[in-house]
């Protein structure tokens, strides 16, 4: 990332464990020298993973997916390792989603700020990209045991959150609505559809308060539909 990205981001996240910041700070890859490129046993992964994610994993993604699903990401991305490290549960995802089928075509409509996501608002993305091995590693379906109408109501909440043109929360504030992040965007369109915000708990770190990912999937309302490595 450039320096103003990790100046700014070290300055946002001031609440997190000073060991993580100091991971953050220091685990920055080494830049590849210009003109280099990857070795072939390296290409020939990247070539295998997307064929198995061509051929695999996003036709079985697209098939089992129901508009109200909770879709979990494991991002490749140094962001990605910070934000799987927030939760205290279980670390294997670092990002998520509520999916949305519309005319046959699956979206994901997620709270996701910095360079992924340059206006910083509610993201509407097909489904292809959303969890594509370029920038993935690993997906997750969890389903709401609601009423198959408000399952759906669950998706179309998530599109007017996203038509409302929200601004992602780098304060990570689950008091307020102006700004929401993506496990905040998630438990909050889900309760409100529901009309009950109790089933989703809170992690605290440095007497700060939030929903962390695994929040979601732990919570007794959710069930684990399927899991993809890649």
């Amino acid at each position: 990332f450039p320096v103003t990205i990790l100046d700014d981001a070290k300055k946002r996240w001031y609440w997190l464990p000073s060991l993580l910041l100091l991971w953050y700070s220091c685990a920055q890859p080494e830049p590849k020298p210009a003109g280099s490129s990857l070795p072939a046993s390296v290409q020939q992964h990247q070539t295998s993973r997307l064929q198995q994610y061509d051929t695999v994993i996003f036709p079985a993604l697209e098939k089992a997916l129901q508009s109200g699903d909770v879709l979990l990401r494991l991002g490749t991305d140094i962001t990605s390792e910070m934000l799987r490290q927030m939760n205290q549960t279980d670390k294997r995802y670092s990002h998520c989603g509520i999916v949305n089928i519309e005319q046959d075509t699956v979206f994901v409509y997620h709270a996701i700020g910095g360079e992924f996501n340059p206006d910083q608002r509610i993201k509407r993305e097909p489904l292809y990209s959303f969890c594509h091995p370029s920038e993935n590693k690993a997906a997750a379906i969890v389903r709401t045991g609601t009423t198959a109408i408000q399952q759906l109501q669950i998706g179309q909440q998530a599109k007017a959150l996203w038509a409302q043109g929200i601004p992602f929360d780098m304060a990570f504030d689950y008091q307020t609505d102006d700004r929401l992040y993506c496990a905040e965007m998630v438990s909050k369109a889900i309760s409100h559809v529901l009309q009950d915000s109790s089933w989703f708990q809170f992690t605290r770190i440095n007497n700060k308060t939030f929903v962390a990912v695994d929040n979601l999937s732990a919570s007794p309302l959710m069930r684990s539909i399927q899991q993809f490595s890649y």
